[in-house]
């Protein structure tokens, strides 16, 4: 009775393995409509494509099978909002990605966390400027058309000022991080007129409360995986920088008149495998009001 018992659970085992390994090399696009008395009507339909936390993620030989799926979509703008690179790898997976993906549409790229520690992000920023990837070091654009405009705007992730090692707690650093983000979307913001329909792009989905206090009117975040392994009714069971059950880790969120959109992101960076979480390409479509 012992034997099929263990055979079972064996076999069992194995496909859960399988699947789970599987389900992270799909790629899901998830859609998004937002709307605006602030979006001019010749903005309408203007479709957005966010990619978050690739961490040299390859999918299929030379990432072929992420760049077909991108060109089919034909997305208006690409967003990419952290951890474009995983730590000290070479950065010629992720510049291959982004020399195939800027024939498609304009790209803008704020950094993660990630890159704030690794040793090449300094060689990875000058090949991007030169194949005209628009880097928001605390800074904005307009994206533009029929003469209309809506602005977006990008911050470093705040690990990228802070020094490492240093001697600071958990909680002194997290009270440093959210000073530097005021700071930092106080920069990237200034001069934007008010009528502006405005986005911001950051890494960190758990500075929601600062982003609600903010000039802007949508942000897109990543960082957060999609809590890593999804049960039902959950946000999954850990995020980084939110611990174990966090609170926002997918979809879009509300509050104040603000909106947040936390993309699961498509790579995988941590020794908790993504489990019933595919990788996502969150489609967002303009909407004038």
């Amino acid at each position: 009775m012992k034997k099929p018992f263990l055979k079972a659970t064996g076999a069992a085992a194995l496909l859960f393995t399988g699947y789970a390994y599987w389900s992270t090399k799909q790629l899901r696009t998830t859609e998004y409509n937002i709307t605006s008395s602030k979006i001019a009507p010749e903005l309408d339909g203007l479709r957005i494509l966010q990619l978050s936390d690739i961490h040299g993620s390859v999918f299929g030989r030379y990432n072929h099978r992420l760049i077909k799926k991108i060109w089919a979509i034909q997305p208006d703008a690409i967003v990419v909002t952290g951890d474009l690179l995983d730590g000290d790898e070479g950065i010629n997976i992720a510049v291959t990605l982004m020399r195939k993906l800027i024939k498609v549409c304009p790209i803008y790229y704020v950094t993660g966390n990630h890159e704030a520690r690794s040793a090449n992000l300094q060689d990875l920023l000058p090949e991007l400027a030169k194949m005209g990837v628009t880097y928001l070091q605390n800074d904005h654009a307009y994206i533009t058309r029929d003469g209309k405009s809506i602005a977006i705007a990008g911050i470093d992730d705040p690990s990228i000022a802070i020094d490492k090692p240093n001697d600071l707690s958990r909680d002194e650093e997290i009270m440093l991080e959210e000073v530097i983000v005021q700071h930092k979307i106080k920069e990237a913001t200034a001069g934007i007129p008010d009528s502006q329909f405005t986005i911001l792009l950051s890494h960190r989905p758990e500075k929601w409360p600062i982003y609600q206090q903010a000039p802007i009117d949508l942000v897109f975040c990543g960082h957060a995986h999609g809590g890593q392994v999804r049960l039902p009714y959950t946000e999954g069971l850990y995020a980084p920088h939110q611990g174990f059950m966090p609170k926002l880790t997918a979809g879009i969120h509300e509050e104040d008149g603000k909106q947040m959109i936390v993309s699961r992101g498509i790579g995988n960076a941590t020794i908790i495998p993504r489990v019933f979480n595919e990788p996502e390409m969150p489609l967002i479509t303009l909407h004038s009001k």
